[in-house]
């Protein structure tokens, strides 16, 4: 028997192997995942042997300053005895003893134990990891099952290393002001500059400001010297738009914030369907005027290949318009404009990919299909996407999502990497794969990617600080965690999951007022939410 104080790496117990790191146990060719404070149960019970143990005892123990219900020590009794294949009635395990508490008759043995102030990277782990059951408060007041932390191969290689060259310009795209009579053709003048972002984005001798945070000055009436001091941007691409039936009047000029002149400057006068070839045209004066240097696969990569159609897409940046917006009725309309564009483009790539990101989404905001329903939408589309056209960012950005949700977090690894690697100035991909570092158990990793998601996007989103303060807590590094998370929900008041982080944060933290209070929220937003999702 594993001696008190004792924590085992691994273990048996009867004819089962029990890996507490993992929160597995394995019998034969049987494996079974337990809960962390199922997991819990099991080694206080282990390290006591033969002793009946009190639910007093396990109350304090493994629900420590928590005030449980009966109901909590005997779910994870019954939990454990399920995934033991035990019988309450006549017992080979764990035996009931009336009005008093629990035994464990089993044999037990050590594998491998770490005893005293444990070894670094076995106990330390392991404590982290229990810490990030999210305290027994979330399971009371929640329900359902809990998450636990996996770990992705360390030797998988991520792209933290800066990939934009040494000393590289920094633009910032503006949008585009809509000067067309309709002023619904916002969309339009809104997407033509989103696309030349990720144009610009694609470019290792340029580094481009994210689409958020040039957004965040439109209509703002702030001076190129004020905005390029702020973004931390040498260049402004500024101009407008007037669409006029089947008519494009574009204006376009690049402004030099550090002393206000114009290092170039254009008015294009096109048919509306030469869209695709007087975007490259922009493009190519930006990189011509500022002298960046293309590799040949750079080249390729600007070329308008996704898209012939123009009115698939104009209905594509209308689907565009309404998915970033965020509510359910957007993300709806979203579905019908790319579905559209697709319909009378089929090979158009894109539009297969945003309609999958479109369901990765109701997945993060616990919205329409199911889950699973939601995932193998999108794993359909991006698959017919990657067929078409497998070089596209996008692609491989919401290939790494489906990934990161299915728990496979070297293959979303893999792609996310591949989504940078094709757009290098892309702060969402670096945002991405901070949070996949997150589930996959490598904090400090994470760290540097999402410093690079903030540097790239200096009007940070919400959605980072949320990252960032997951990882923080992963660290236990607490006091940071929490003020990172606080600002989220201050940026985010409607979205559960960052709540959700917050009340495990305060948690921790021993603010249990706090994090009921978060779950109350929680509970206001979706009353259907639970742990397990």
């Amino acid at each position: 028997m594993p001696e008190r104080s004792t924590i085992a790496t691994t273990f048996n117990v009867g004819d089962w192997t029990i890996e507490p790191a993992a929160n597995r146990m394995s019998h034969l060719d049987q494996e079974v995942h337990l809960e962390p404070k199922v997991m819990r149960v099991l080694i206080y019970l282990v390290e006591r042997q033969g002793e009946v143990v009190s639910r007093h005892d396990l109350e304090t123990r493994i629900w420590s300053g928590v005030i449980v219900t009966d109901d909590a020590v005997t779910n994870a009794v019954i939990k454990l005895r399920k995934a033991l294949g035990d019988n309450a009635r006549n017992p080979r395990y764990i035996e009931t003893i009336a009005k008093t508490g629990y035994r464990l008759i089993a044999e037990t043995s050590a594998v491998e134990t770490v005893t005293g102030k444990q070894q670094p990277g076995s106990g330390g782990r392991l404590e982290r990891l229990w810490r990030k059951t999210l305290i027994s408060a979330l399971g009371l007041l929640l329900g359902g099952s809990v998450l636990w932390w996996a770990t992705a191969p360390e030797e998988t290689q991520i792209p933290i290393a800066d990939r934009v060259v040494d000393n590289a310009p920094v633009i910032a795209v503006m949008p585009l002001e809509n000067l067309s009579a309709d002023p619904e053709q916002e969309y339009f003048a809104n997407g033509i500059t989103e696309d030349l972002i990720t144009d610009l984005s694609k470019l290792a001798g340029l580094r481009v400001v994210a689409r958020n945070s040039s957004f965040a000055y439109k209509d703002s009436g702030e001076t190129a010297a004020e905005i390029g001091s702020q973004l931390h941007a040498r260049y402004l691409l500024m101009g407008s738009v007037r669409k006029d039936g089947k008519q494009l009047r574009i204006n376009i000029r690049l402004t030099d914030t550090k002393d206000g002149s114009n290092r170039w400057a254009e008015r294009y006068d096109r048919k509306a369907t030469d869209i695709f070839r007087l975007q490259d045209e922009i493009t190519n004066n930006v990189v011509s005027v500022l002298q960046v240097e293309l590799s040949t696969k750079e080249r390729q990569r600007l070329l308008k290949n996704y898209a012939t159609d123009f009115e698939a897409y104009d209905l594509f940046l209308q689907g565009l318009d309404h998915s970033g917006r965020g509510s359910g009725e957007d993300s709806v309309l979203a579905k019908e404009y790319f579905g559209k564009a697709i319909a009378i483009a089929p090979k158009f790539a894109r539009a297969y990919a945003s309609l999958a990101l479109t369901h990765t989404r109701d997945v993060f905001r616990d919205r329409g299909n199911s889950s699973d329903a939601s995932l193998a939408m999108a794993e359909s589309l991006v698959s017919k996407a990657r067929q078409l056209d497998n070089s596209l960012p996008q692609v491989h950005f919401v290939s790494a999502e489906i990934a990161m949700y299915r728990g496979n977090y070297a293959a979303a690894l893999d792609h996310v990497s591949r989504a940078i690697e094709f757009k290098p100035s892309y702060a969402d991909g670096y945002g991405l794969l901070a949070w996949i570092l997150h589930w996959a158990g490598r904090p400090a990793d994470g760290l540097q990617a999402i410093d690079k998601a903030f540097e790239l996007n200096p009007r940070v989103p919400g959605i980072y600080y949320l990252v960032k303060g997951a990882l923080r807590y992963e660290l236990d590094e607490i006091a940071e965690a929490t003020q990172l998370l606080e600002t989220a929900v201050e940026m985010n008041p409607n979205n559960h999951v960052v709540r959700f982080f917050l009340a495990a944060v305060y948690a921790a933290g021993e603010n249990i007022d706090e994090a009921r209070w978060q779950v109350d929220e929680i509970l206001v937003l979706n009353p259907d939410f639970t742990l397990a999702h």
